[in-house]
């Protein structure tokens, strides 16, 4: 099993620099070579650096595309003016540490809101998405060359050792309302960065690999123009990383996408994602579950995105660039990740919140929710995916917090059609303050300890039913779970 960490690398402030001030504070050679020595350290052996965004070439120059022009990447002018790309650096030190390097791709970078790119981009309106300012429309050739020949440029400059689309930035490669009807568009992009893929690696005497970013479900890649099981079985592609667009989603179905892999090449990498709709970050027993999910529905491995998020960790918020010393001990969590008896050997916490309101990014809403209008005998059901298979000396414990269920409400509760007795319960009459996650009103707490069965290894359902309620107005709203596993302590 492998990790592909997906970060950026540099030295971080606490504002965006001057491009003044960043030429000033230069990137080192050796401050690269530091970074992937920690990554190296850490556990990952694949490493994707995005070399490409909104039509900008990053880490290195080249006579036929625009350099990034954003401040922060000035700090690597002066090592090019010098003679040194950062892109050679990075990929040299990679491989001197056992790791792979891919180039990554960003297909449809939104940053900027149509006020930030490449010339190529700004200076032809007539291919770019009207409602996604200044992101392009893979309908039109132009930009489909411009990407394919950005793309042959790198593969036959440097010695990379794949490529890597990330389509999750910002997801829309066509217009919405005719996207599905383009897949067959962008899979003759992909056929054709395919070929040209395999024509360089026979030139250069090895194999190079081609890996995708997708949304979480195949329903949205069909929906945005990604006709990814087409992908994988005609053999395009050879790493698979569907996620969402920011959040971790504990309830994702990836075993649908194991079922594409299983018989093919191709390998299921989902990614662990530092966010899941709370100011807090995620902490290691939470990535644990996200590998214990991702292995239980047949992943290969884990996929790091957006992991930058930990650079802030010193304040406890999703704030970056955070204090350059937050990378260190943020690197070790994927090192847990990389094998599934690590995963499972120690503690791990699921949870599942909400991810999206009324405009999710792809157009499908991911917002769980379950609703109580205040009624005697009024239930519902939530569902939560646990790929679990506890011992008999592991110990489980489910949450549930229910919003506007105040003292006197009284509260029947199964898991999988079995009736939970003796389970504990607390009132926040103040609710929950943003310092400690998802700021919400007064909500009531519920937990009780769990075995299996009747929790079950895969899917599983929580009903909850009133009999009795108060004479309270506001309906009751329980669109947060969360389930502690512990293993036990060998002796």
């Amino acid at each position: 099993p492998s990790n592909i960490a997906t970060m950026q690398v540099g030295r971080h402030t606490q504002h965006t620099p001057t491009a003044e001030e960043a030429r000033a504070d230069p990137a080192r050679r050796e401050d690269l070579v530091r970074w992937v020595d920690n990554l190296a350290h850490n556990g990952v052996d694949i490493y994707a650096q995005a070399v490409y965004s909104q039509g900008w070439s990053l880490y290195f120059r080249s006579p036929r595309f625009e350099y990034d022009a954003r401040p922060q990447h000035q700090r690597f002018v002066p090592m090019m003016d010098a003679g040194i790309m950062p892109l050679d650096v990075l990929i040299e030190q990679t491989h001197k540490r056992g790791m792979q390097f891919f180039a990554k791709f960003r297909m449809s970078d939104g940053h900027g809101h149509g006020k930030q790119g490449s010339r190529f981009l700004l200076d032809n309106p007539q291919w770019l998405l009207k409602e996604f300012p200044g992101r392009p429309d893979y309908s039109f050739e132009p930009i489909r060359n411009h990407v394919f020949d950005f793309a042959d440029e790198v593969v036959s400059r440097f010695d990379v050792d794949g490529l890597m689309f990330n389509f999750i930035r910002w997801l829309h490669c066509f217009p919405r309302d005719i996207a599905q009807q383009r897949q067959p568009v962008m899979t003759r992009l992909i056929q054709r960065v395919r070929e040209m893929l395999d024509r360089r690696g026979s030139q250069k005497g090895k194999k190079l690999s081609f890996a995708v970013m997708v949304p979480q479900t195949l329903k949205e890649c069909r929906a945005l123009g990604y006709d990814v099981p087409r992908w994988v079985r005609q053999g395009l592609i050879d790493y698979l990383c569907p996620c969402d667009y920011k959040y971790a989603d504990f309830n994702a179905p990836y075993d649908e996408f194991a079922e594409l892999t299983r018989s093919s090449q191709c390998r299921l990498f989902p990614s662990v994602i530092p966010l899941a709709n709370s100011p807090l970050l995620l902490r290691p027993e939470n990535y644990r579950a996200l590998a214990q999910n991702f292995y239980g529905q047949g992943a290969d491995g884990v996929c790091a995105f957006n992991f930058q998020y930990h650079w802030a960790r010193r304040t406890g918020t999703a704030r970056y660039p955070g204090p350059p010393e937050g990378f260190s001990l943020a690197l070790s969590y994927l090192r847990d990740l990389r094998d599934p008896v690590l995963a499972v050997a120690r503690p791990r916490e699921y949870r599942y919140y909400p991810l999206w309101g009324d405009s999710p990014p792809t157009g499908f809403p991911n917002n769980q929710r379950l609703v109580l209008e205040r009624s005697t005998g009024e239930q519902g059901t939530f569902r939560f995916r646990a790929c679990e298979q506890l011992d008999a000396n592991a110990r489980a414990m489910l949450y549930l917090n229910a919003q506007g269920l105040m003292p006197g409400d009284e509260v029947r509760i199964e898991l999988n059609g079995a009736v939970i007795n003796g389970f504990q319960r607390v009132f926040h009459a103040k609710g929950r303050l943003a310092q400690f996650g998802r700021e919400i009103g007064p909500y009531t707490t519920i937990w009780c300890d769990v075995n299996q069965p009747p929790l079950k290894e895969k899917d599983n359902e929580v009903s909850v039913r009133l009999t009795a309620v108060n004479n309270v107005p506001d309906p009751i709203v329980i669109d947060e779970l969360q389930l502690l596993v512990v293993p036990g302590v060998e002796t």
